[in-house]
């Protein structure tokens, strides 16, 4: 066997070994990704209590869509009744720290790339997406001004101010979550998870503001990693685009025909309609 074929079989031997190892490689990846998502499934059913505390602080006192039943939600009405300006809400903090602490750690994660959207909308699922409004009554104080009515409760709104106010000091944590949020708006609108109505409002309403969630992502990323993710960067400000209309910049966005036609169906399915 001369020089040239032995050379050929090493190169044969080096690329198998090569793709053995990448192979090795891709699978240790999808096992630790498929640990963290256990891990923060676990993490975020523990703080199932502490989001409905959140989202009974992010509604209007006495809202009729809530988390918790009729006897909690009693519960907290009372401890609502005895704020004091000069203390602490001691029991709305911690609700509100555990809840965007765990959001932020999964935004955190889809930023650097060892989470992907679709990894981790299934642990909060479209639950959470349906209390999106009273979240981002609490990580946007402009939002609050829109929708918090000041005819609500004087002690609940306090309290809704001290929860923002802890939330702007963190400014950081309160953008990410933010950011969580359009994220996966954004894939439960490609998945169709959602009423087209809200789906439709939310697109009317990303006309506005649909550039600046992009812009933000964007930073954020970069910020969090550096110019290495920028390819990252760039894909997941496109994936929000997912939920806006869809235009010659835009060829995955929504169709009107076929927010139409969902609309119509859902409707349908709603009044029992053959």
């Amino acid at each position: 066997m001369d020089s040239g074929t032995l050379t050929a079989i090493a190169t044969i031997l080096l690329v198998l070994v090569g793709f053995a190892q990448i192979l090795i490689l891709n699978s240790q990846k999808r096992q630790t990704r498929i640990a963290l998502i256990a891990q923060y499934r676990q993490l975020w059913t523990r703080c199932k209590e502490y989001f409905g505390n959140v989202i009974f602080i992010g509604r209007e006192t006495g809202e009729y869509y809530q988390i918790h039943n009729e006897t909690k939600l009693k519960e907290l009405e009372e401890l609502v009744s005895k704020h004091r300006l000069d203390m602490p809400t001691t029991w709305a903090l911690e609700s509100v720290q555990n809840v965007f602490n765990v959001l932020d750690e999964l935004t955190t994660r889809i930023l650097q790339g060892h989470l992907k959207v679709s990894d981790t909308y299934p642990i909060v699922g479209t639950g959470f997406l349906r209390h999106s409004r009273p979240l981002r009554q609490l990580l946007d104080s402009e939002y609050h001004s829109v929708y918090f009515s000041s005819h609500s409760d004087k002690n609940h709104r306090q309290i809704h101010k001290e929860m923002q106010n802890w939330l702007i000091y963190h400014d950081g944590l309160r953008r990410r979550c933010l950011i969580l949020i359009d994220i996966f708006w954004a894939e439960a609108v490609r998945l169709e998870d959602l009423p087209p109505s809200d789906i439709r409002s939310a697109a009317d309403a990303k006309k506005k503001t649909g550039k600046q969630n992009r812009r933000r992502i964007f930073r954020e990323t970069i910020r969090l990693n550096g110019l290495k993710k920028l390819f990252l960067a760039m894909k997941l400000s496109r994936f929000l685009k997912r939920a806006e209309y869809k235009s010659f910049w835009n060829f995955k966005g929504l169709k009107r025909s076929r927010l139409d036609k969902m609309e119509k169906n859902w409707t349908k399915r709603l009044l029992r309609e053959k």
